[in-house]
């Protein structure tokens, strides 16, 4: 598995924890008022606040007409609300990071295929010449001079342009 399918399976995954916060938050807007006393399951941003560490005033006890677990229900519903709005622009944060990323791994990977598709080009032609003037096909690659390579490889000059134009392509003229 090559790291662009890495990259989209935390795309996936992400959107996938994004959707079920979303379902947890319309969840919670739905619930019914008839908890009791609601305790947070995990440490908010609002626990961390400096408003948050005062001590809390006993509450008056409730009148019979106005109870008491609405208003906790309604509290917490609030701060699960806001919790998952936090949790999500962590997550489009986030998103966008790897989407910043695919785009980048997806340039790189455009710059390899065509280098590499340079490179099987070169292959190509050096494959299509006798296995004779193999070497001055490298050499001619490689940008040597014609009398270089002639001398090099034992060929004659002419022998050696020659190959020079096949090796880049260039059909030579009869």
């Amino acid at each position: 598995m090559g790291l662009r399918e890495v990259i989209l399976a935390l795309v996936v995954l992400l959107c996938l924890y994004l959707a079920w916060v979303v379902m947890r938050l319309f969840r919670v807007s739905h619930k019914p008022a008839r908890e009791q006393r609601i305790e947070p399951e995990y440490e908010t941003i609002l626990d961390t606040s400096d408003l948050m560490r005062e001590p809390v005033p006993t509450p008056l006890p409730p009148a019979a007409d106005a109870p008491m677990q609405p208003d906790l229900a309604h509290a917490r519903a609030e701060r699960e609300a806001f919790d998952a709005l936090v949790e999500l622009a962590r997550l489009r944060f986030q998103v966008e990071a790897l989407e910043a990323a695919n785009a980048a791994l997806r340039e790189d990977f455009e710059i390899a295929r065509e280098a590499l598709g340079a490179e099987i080009a070169a292959l190509r032609n050096a494959r299509s010449v006798s296995p004779q003037y193999g070497e001055a096909v490298v050499l001619a690659q490689r940008g040597l001079e014609t009398e270089a390579i002639a001398e090099r490889c034992g060929i004659s000059v002419s022998e050696a342009e020659l190959v020079a134009a096949l090796s880049r392509g260039i059909k030579p003229q009869e």
